[in-house]
């Protein structure tokens, strides 16, 4: 259901291409460099946030691959604003939500804006199903929440504010985008709900973290 429901706002986006590099300037300290360096990196937040999620949608986009032919730039800049489209809030308010209130309903339990906001709660603070696996609480929030903006349960800033609050957790617990999808795997084979699917998300994470066109090489988590 979720690639049916993403594969209809799946955009071809053609950008230029350009590149920038060159060598160090002549007298320029190394931390001065290093310095040059950090604020060159590129940032942003909001995008990380969904990130946290990020397997969830690019599976249903088809996977990286699917994703990397939507995406024709080599530009940094023009790949992290192609992603900004593809990840924050996937699913669109309309058609789509009977089918969204239905995955609710039959996955979660959530009839309402009281379920949903409860049901996230219990993911932030790690209280569903005595889950230890913190990256699979914090990848299905950010689904959950995403979802429930389509559903109508919540505005799209109330999901942006659960979503955004999440980020500053995840960079606490783990090091980076690896340790976290390695934490989100090892969630989803502790629960065991969905064996067959396990190592489809398991080889759909690993894909996505690789190539000059993944956002999670772009955008670190730390």
């Amino acid at each position: 259901m979720k690639k049916t429901l993403l594969h209809s706002l799946a955009i071809a986006l053609c950008v230029s291409f350009t590149s920038c590099g060159g060598d160090k300037p002549a007298g320029e300290t190394k931390s001065e460099q290093g310095a040059k360096a950090e604020s060159d990196q590129l940032k942003d937040d909001k995008l990380s946030s969904f990130m946290l999620g990020g397997v969830y949608f690019i599976e249903g986009y088809g996977g990286q691959s699917a994703v990397n032919g939507m995406i024709t730039s080599s530009e940094k800049e023009e790949i992290v604003a192609s992603y900004k489209e593809l990840l924050e809030f996937p699913f669109k308010p309309g058609s789509d939500a009977p089918a969204i209130k239905s995955t609710l309903k039959s996955m979660w339990g959530i009839n309402d804006k009281e379920g949903l906001i409860k049901t996230l709660g219990e993911l932030k603070s790690g209280n569903v199903e005595k889950n230890t696996h913190r990256a699979w609480d914090y990848a299905r929030l950010v689904n959950n929440a995403c979802m429930g903006y389509a559903a109508g349960y919540l505005t799209k800033e109330e999901a942006e504010k659960i979503i955004t609050e999440i980020l500053p957790l995840a960079k606490k617990d783990f090091k980076n985008w690896e340790d976290y999808y390695a934490d989100f795997n090892a969630g989803r084979k502790a629960w065991g709900g969905d064996p067959g699917g396990d190592k489809r998300y398991e080889d759909a994470s690993k894909e996505m973290l690789k190539g000059d066109k993944s956002i999670y090489q772009l955008l670190p988590l730390n």
